[in-house]
């Protein structure tokens, strides 16, 4: 049985070793890509934003205070 584990982790170990060289090989082959625009926008207004901070941290007092979830 020993065997049969150690027989399985170096499988494992020989595995993650092939992967690594391979995403290793495969990033070093291409150029890196082109960063994407970070978006400026908001697309939620500032009032529903802190509206839904308020609910949340209600919530969260709620369950953790007992008042609200299971009896």
């Amino acid at each position: 049985m020993a065997r049969l584990i150690l027989f399985l982790m170096l499988f494992a170990a020989l595995a993650l070793a092939i992967a690594a060289a391979v995403t290793l090989v495969r990033s070093l082959s291409t150029p890196a890509p082109a960063p994407l625009p970070v978006p400026t926008e908001d697309r939620m207004p500032k009032a529903a934003r802190n509206i839904a901070y308020v609910v949340l941290l209600l919530l969260l007092v709620g369950v953790t205070g007992g008042v609200m979830g299971p009896s």
